[in-house]
């Protein structure tokens, strides 16, 4: 059980940022409030100075977001091509003077015509996504729905399970060979529920402590998980002999893993923590041990049935596998099945990060794929009606009418349309040469943007009448615009950047700006990925304009190329930025015919093209 609640009187101007937006009374523990811990939202405390520019109250409640390991660099030409072209030199572009993105001269796919309007000001100075870790996200911001934690935790404050610490952050008993107490134990899980953790595989947090306080010990989760957990959080912990453990952590995970595997009714924990261990091992540049990680896990999810998951009520009956005996016993519960759905889905995502970052095709097959999206928590707590007929697949997104619809209330989460763009990335970015495959992708996107909800296509303004974005909507933009800039890239044949492509460039990086200006973005591989092919095109641009003599046009691109630079040199510790921040000073040093030559002996696609 966890200690009880310290609460100390509210001073003036204490009051976190989400309660201060909501205005209610906050009770202002450090680092996480309860009112922000009992709705598993980010706490924010800001100083004085920063409170003017507080945004008003959205109309939906704003996500946490999630800080997760990073994806090292692939192999296809928009990066490794560039090498060959010269040493690098930043290029002196200081004073150029500021540019606005073009009025639109075409309808585009993927935003409402309020961002398109977004100024661009590249004299901001310094960069507030700056991580204070080596390790960088490999999932894009975006959580599921937001749930309550169970009573007695819904209290909390985290900071009161360290009371028993000296000054030097170390236990007054000490910890032998890397086991934790009881108290470490509820901060690492407080600490991971709360949002405060580098990749967070979802799960329903009530039943989870629920079978932690289990008195049979088949029914607590596995230790494999425990341990996975553990490892996403200690990072996160104040605790430096905690953040010690982290190697600790991921050997027990591993060896656990493999205990976890052989057992029926704890395969489904090792496969949860096999998709945190993905992540972590990717963030370490360890590859191939991310690799094995990955082919191992999703082979379990597919071997299990996770993917052909009947309905959101496919409780207490056996799935249709190859064998004829499951290896993982019936959901008892709609809540235990929306365990699996999410753990699934969660899985799905991962996997696709880490082939949009490679260029390579996915592991899932789309076509076999039954489970339906995932739902908001409330409605298998509550058994809601509409679980029997209202489930959407990832396939219905991008249809223009779907059968399954059959009420007028949306009941897919933003989780759920972060994965149907992830996936339509991905498709694009295997760069089809077909041009019915190219079209089919184009409906593709239209029918996702048409099919999201308002909130996640518009911006919002603050107080003081300054337009700012939700994060969660730039979020589901900032994709949804690359994966149009990649489609107009894909014709190769024009010898200059596609002026459409170059449009949807300008905008991508006005939602830039506006996450930086008010700090509300995190850094993650997709992010960066859109930044190197954001400043590739215009570096193209503007060297192409160099050499036909438009010098002023040119720097108004220049200028932007340098924007993206400076937020990338500033985040050189971080191994994928530092690589991607070399791979843009090459493209500066390179001539303008390495835009549209192909270089090396490599005959695939994705080596002979700059996009």
């Amino acid at each position: 059980m966890p200690p009880e609640t310290k609460n100390r009187p509210l001073a003036r101007g204490d009051a976190c940022q989400q309660c201060k937006t909501r205005k209610v009374r906050c009770p202002a523990q450090k680092p996480a409030c309860a009112n922000c811990t009992r709705k598993n939202r980010e706490c924010i405390y800001t100083s004085r100075t920063q409170q003017q520019n507080e945004i008003e109250p959205l109309p939906t409640i704003q996500p946490e977001i999630y800080d997760i390991p990073h994806l090292p660099t692939h192999s296809s030409t928009s990066f490794d091509l560039l090498r060959q072209n010269g040493q690098s030199s930043r290029s002196s572009t200081n004073d150029l003077p500021n540019t606005l993105p073009p009025t639109p001269s075409f309808e585009s796919f993927s935003l409402d015509p309020s961002l398109s309007q977004i100024q661009n000001d590249t004299s901001i100075q310094g960069n507030n996504w700056i991580q204070d870790s080596g390790m960088v996200g490999l999932l894009p911001s975006m959580m599921g729905p937001i749930q309550m934690l169970p009573s007695p935790w819904e209290n909390i404050d985290i900071t009161n399970l360290l009371n028993d610490y000296n000054e030097n952050g170390i236990h007054e008993n000490g910890i032998d060979k890397g086991e934790i107490s009881e108290k470490e134990r509820d901060h690492l899980l407080l600490l991971y529920f709360t949002g405060q953790r580098l990749l967070g595989v979802d799960m329903h947090i009530s039943s989870f402590y629920e079978r932690l306080q289990s008195s049979d010990s088949s029914k607590r989760p596995h230790p494999c998980l425990l341990n996975a957990i553990y490892l996403m959080t200690c990072r996160k912990s104040p605790l430096e002999s905690l953040r010690k453990l982290e190697t600790t952590f991921y050997k027990r995970a591993k060896e656990q893993m493999e205990e976890a595997i052989i057992s029926h009714d704890t395969v489904f924990d090792a496969i949860r923590a096999g998709t945190m261990l993905i992540t972590w091992l990717f963030g370490w540049d360890r590859q191939l041990e991310g690799w094995a990680m990955l082919g191992q896990t999703v082979g379990l999810a597919i071997a299990v049935g996770l993917d052909r998951i009947e309905s959101s009520v496919d409780v207490s009956t056996e799935y249709k596998l190859r064998s004829p005996t499951s290896y993982l016993p019936p959901a008892k519960s709609h809540l235990e099945l929306a365990d699996r759905i999410n753990a699934f889905w969660i899985l799905y995502l991962v996997n696709k990060c880490v082939c949009i970052g490679f260029e390579l095709s996915s592991l899932f097959d789309l076509d076999r794929i039954t489970t339906p999206l995932p739902r908001p928590w409330e409605e298998y707590e509550t058994i809601d009606a509409h679980l029997k007929t209202c489930d959407r697949r990832i396939t219905d997104i991008f249809e223009k009418s779907s059968s399954s619809q059959t009420c007028d209330k949306d009941h897919t989460p933003e989780f759920g349309y972060l994965i149907c763009a992830a996936d339509l990335m991905h498709q694009v970015s295997l760069r089809p040469q077909s041009i019915v495959e190219q079209e089919k992708l184009q409906n593709r996107l239209k029918m996702l943007n048409a099919n999201l909800p308002s909130n996640l296509k518009t911006t919002d303004r603050t107080k003081d009448g300054k337009i700012t974005i939700r994060p969660e909507t730039a979020t589901l933009q900032l994709i949804t615009l690359c994966t149009e800039m990649f489609l107009y890239s894909l014709d190769q044949t024009l010898g200059k950047p596609d002026p459409r492509a170059l449009e949807v460039a300008r905008r991508i990086l006005g939602i830039l700006h506006l996450l930086n200006d008010y700090d509300i973005g995190d850094v993650n591989v997709f992010a960066i990925i859109i930044w190197c092919r954001v400043a590739a095109i215009l570096t193209w641009e503007s060297k192409r304009l160099e050499s036909i003599g438009d010098a002023f046009t040119a720097a108004s691109y220049m200028k932007d190329v340098q924007f993206v630079c400076n937020t990338l040199q500033q985040m050189s510790h971080i191994k994928l930025a530092a690589e991607s921040y070399q791979a843009i000073q090459d493209l500066l040093e390179a001539d303008v015919s390495v835009f549209t030559s192909s270089s090396g002996s490599s005959t695939t696609p994705s080596d002979q093209t700059i996009f």
